[in-house]
């Protein structure tokens, strides 16, 4: 990988109105292109946001539908690689994905259904049934949709497969009361993050939920270094909820130097032991 500018945004997110979702967006890129930002990464489902039987009607095709046409005109507009969430309808199936997908400066570049759902979800989506990684010029990344990060063997696969930066949204949406960076750094959630950046040696960007009407405060957001370090740390509480984001450089000296620790785990797997993976629980 090379060294890179990422960034995790936050920004305003109305339930069902991608033209607002997609103007809030706008907003929020051209805050991170001042900031010299390379790789920006939206929350899960962030431009359509139902996860609930509407979802089908807001659903639209990856890459050809309209609004995800238009991320992939602000990538390259602003010479950035965008990660998006969207709520995907697969026409030929009549079904809908929640979907993360990824544009750069020449164009689309592919996309993540998630694979593993929590219970609510299953009211409007469909799991999907890949973990690809993509390369993305400075480095090769994979995606996690928030409750695949309970699934170890989802990263461990991914990081076989060459992924240097796990991008990690996720949509637990917002809250009614005020939320502090510290409620955040003692959650099970950083927990988990940092498990499997430490575990996998790699970079994450975890883009955090968003407030709406009756949740109007955000959740978090955050930047994971290779040894666990929360390197950067979005304010939930931001002073322009258009603009929430949170910048960190990504040195490749430091997944170097996990990557060649000698108790780093991936060089000591013993993957004869490991069948039961495999096997129904």
């Amino acid at each position: 990988m090379q060294k890179l500018i990422a960034a995790a945004l936050s920004p305003t997110i109305t339930p069902g109105d991608k033209a607002r979702n997609l103007a809030s967006a706008y907003t929020g890129l051209q805050a991170a292109k001042a900031h010299g930002v390379e790789l920006a990464v939206f929350s899960e489902w962030f431009l359509t946001h139902c996860v609930n039987g509407q979802a089908y009607l807001v659903a639209e095709p990856v890459p050809d539908g309209p609004t995800v046409r238009q991320v992939i005109d602000f990538a390259r507009e602003f010479d950035m690689t965008i990660a998006m969430g969207v709520e995907e309808l697969d026409p030929e199936r009549g079904i809908v994905y929640n979907t993360h997908f990824l544009a750069g400066p020449q164009g689309y570049l592919g996309k993540h259904r998630k694979t593993h759902l929590m219970i609510g979800e299953w009211q409007a989506h469909r799991p999907g049934n890949a973990l690809e990684t993509f390369d993305v010029g400075t480095c090769r990344v994979g995606i996690n949709i928030c409750h695949e990060n309970m699934y170890p063997e989802n990263s461990r696969v991914l990081t076989l497969r060459g992924m240097e930066v796990l991008l990690s949204p996720f949509g637990c949406g917002g809250s009614p009361d005020p939320l502090t960076q510290a409620d955040w750094l003692n959650d099970f959630h950083l927990a988990c993050w940092r498990a499997r950046c430490f575990d996998n040696g790699i970079f994450m960007i975890v883009a955090g939920g968003n407030g709406f009407p009756g949740k109007p405060y955000k959740s978090y957001g955050c930047i994971i270094d290779p040894w666990a370090e929360v390197i950067a740390a979005i304010d939930p509480q931001p002073a322009d909820p258009d603009i929430n984001l949170v910048v960190a450089e990504l040195d490749p000296e430091r997944y170097i130097a996990r990557r060649t620790d000698a108790n780093f785990p991936i060089k000591k797997r013993r993957p004869e032991l490991y069948g039961p993976l495999t096997e129904a629980y």
